[in-house]
Formats: structure tokens, sequence, C-alpha cells
């Protein structure tokens, strides 16, 4: 699967639905205003703008870590279940380390990009991303949909756009 098309199913909508959550198609109740965007990250919490280099490190690993991560997104909005019109997932929802990009990280460690300074913020914040996934999951599987969509417009999807501006910024200081 190419890039444009994980990314369509990542943030497909419903046309005549503007409550859409965009993931996976939770519908957001009406009562329930979209979350207004979040001031900018505290200085600490950002990543430097400067120049960081570590030798060895491939831009094409990279790149498909990426991937991997964005598929791991589409697998996870099937999991969701919230568009009955299409067949159940026929293959398990790979937890944190079983997924590919959790392999991945475990193959790094051994390799040029746990070097990097940014390794270690990726570590947790892929560690937090799953637990928020699995915590969607849960409330989705009992009903809560109203909650799991907050979740999903809030927390999970900063987590989820965290891992990718990690990756990328590990990724531009590839040589």
């Amino acid at each position: 699967m190419n890039i444009p098309t994980l990314l369509q199913h990542l943030y497909r909508r419903r046309p005549t639905d503007s409550t859409s959550s965009g993931h996976g198609d939770l519908p957001m109740p009406a009562t329930q205003a979209r979350t207004p965007p979040q001031p900018p990250k505290p200085a600490a919490e950002r990543l430097p703008t400067g120049p960081v280099h570590v030798a060895g490190i491939d831009r094409q690993d990279l790149k498909q870590a990426i991937i991997m991560h964005l598929e791991w997104c589409v697998l996870f909005n099937e999991h969701l279940g919230a568009d009955k019109s299409l067949p159940p997932p026929q293959q398990d929802l790979p937890g944190e380390r079983a997924s590919g990009l959790g392999q991945w990280l475990t193959l790094a460690r051994q390799r040029p990009p746990a070097q990097h300074p940014y390794f270690g913020e990726l570590l947790q914040e892929h560690q937090r991303f799953h637990e928020l996934a699995n915590q969607a999951l849960g409330l989705a599987r009992i009903g809560r949909m109203d909650a799991a969509s907050t979740l999903l417009n809030t927390d999970f999807e900063r987590s989820r756009a965290r891992v990718l501006e990690i990756l990328r910024a590990i990724q531009k200081s590839a040589g």
C-alpha cells in the first residue's frame, strides 16, 4: 500500500458528515465541539531546530519505519469497526512490540538510529501511542464511542503525529 492510499485510509471522512472524526469514521456527538487547537508545546518538548547529524542512519530505513507506522494506523482504524460496510479485519492488531515499528525499534537499538538524541523520546512516545490505542479500542468495545472519539481526536492524534514527527526528524538527520 502506498503512502497516499494509507493517508486516505487514515483521514477518510464521510462527505455528508462534518462531525466525523476522521479516525475510523467514529462520529462525534453533536453536543461535543471539536477540540480547539492546542497551544505550541513548551520549548523543552519541541524538537530542536538546529541540525543534528548521526552517521550511518539510512533514510530508506527510516522511510520504511514511517510506512510501517502508517500501515498500523490503517489496521487500527479497521479494528475500531466503525464502518460496518467493511468486512472485519483478517489480521490481528499487533501490540507495541509486535507492530512493524515496534520490531524496527527493537532492531534499531543495535544500529545507528539508537545513537540519535531523539531515539529515547521515540521509544517513549511509541509506547504511549499504543497505550492510547488500547484505551480507545477498549472504550469502543464496550460501546463508549463518544469517549473513544474524544480520546482519538485528542491525546491519540497528538501521539500519532508526534511519533511521525520524531521519525521524520531522525530521517532528516540521516546523511
